[in-house]
């Protein structure tokens, strides 16, 4: 078996892999869908999750509204099941205050407040590495597949 590896990835660290190439020490300790740490991962790569969850963070409670005027690149339906799954998980507390005229707060509960940290870490991350990403994506267009390949290492 031939394995291709480009100039700038010699320096990376080595990485097992299983036989169907899959990282190995990846979640080792979570081979299973039942995994807290594969929830935690669902939760925190949903597209706006995070976003609810900092935004609730930062200026908690909030209303549906003001959430959507925070969000305008969301639909209705979709900020609805995002706000439904935090509820139901337990990150964010829904609050009827069933008066005459309809008022709902949302919150984000202790539990919510317990993924800040990662979201603040994330955010972080992207704010210093976006350049270097956006950089490479642009060397990856066909020009930059075929000067990465022309750069290879065949490695046997």
């Amino acid at each position: 078996m031939t394995t291709t590896i480009s100039a700038h990835e010699q320096h990376l660290p080595k990485r097992k892999f299983t036989q169907e190439g899959r990282r190995d020490d990846v979640l080792d300790d979570c081979p299973t869908d039942d995994c807290p740490a594969r929830w935690v991962l669902e939760i925190l790569t949903t597209k706006w999750t995070p976003i609810v969850l900092y935004l609730l963070h930062s200026q908690s409670p909030m209303r549906y509204g003001e959430l959507r005027r925070a969000m305008p690149e969301t639909s209705k339906k979709v900020l609805t099941e995002t706000l439904r799954g935090l509820e139901r998980d337990g990150l964010v507390l829904r609050v009827d205050y069933e008066e005459k005229l309809p008022r709902v707060d949302y919150y984000i509960t202790e539990l919510g407040e317990g993924l800040i940290p990662i979201i603040q870490s994330l955010k972080a991350w992207a704010e210093e590495n976006i350049a270097e990403v956006l950089a490479r994506r642009t060397l990856y267009g066909p020009a930059g597949r075929a000067a990465s390949r022309e750069g290879a290492v065949t490695t046997r």
